[in-house]
């Protein structure tokens, strides 16, 4: 897999130098697909912490995916957990029995997939040739 961004500290992305808090300052806002292709979109979280500056909408691009997997989590305690990261991360194709973990790396290896967990236990995970990340102010 290619990128265009490094993965920081597993809650973070740096996109051209920028670092972006996936965990504190967006939500997600929905997947979708279309042909080989995956959108997940984040949107700007609301509160005082999140800087005027932010960025309004972030998308990750999957291209040519080839794997997906996912689960739904429990949001019955903290509904507002469903949409809130709790963490993103390359980790090994080869390990796909394993969606619960991570690994310290900036930039995928060849055969990794990404993998994305929510508060409430939700989780995407995919395996495709390249994924871009957008971002709009």
């Amino acid at each position: 897999m290619k990128t265009n961004f490094e993965i920081e500290e597993n809650y973070a992305v740096r996109l051209n130098g920028i670092h972006i808090d996936l965990h504190n300052n967006f939500v997600f806002n929905g997947m979708s697909e279309s042909d080989n292709d995956v959108r997940m979109e984040f949107i700007k979280s609301i509160g005082d912490w999140v800087h005027d500056n932010e960025f309004e909408k972030l998308t990750f691009v999957h291209q040519n995916v080839t794997f997906i997997n996912s689960a739904v989590g429990d949001d019955s305690e903290f509904s507002d957990d469903e949409n809130t990261l709790n963490g993103i991360s390359f980790f090994p194709g080869s390990i796909r029995e394993l969606n619960d973990g991570f690994t310290d790396q900036s930039k995928p290896n060849e055969n990794d997939d990404i993998l994305y967990l929510f508060e409430n236990g939700k989780m995407f995970r995919f395996n495709c040739e390249r994924t871009e990340l957008i971002a709009e102010k």
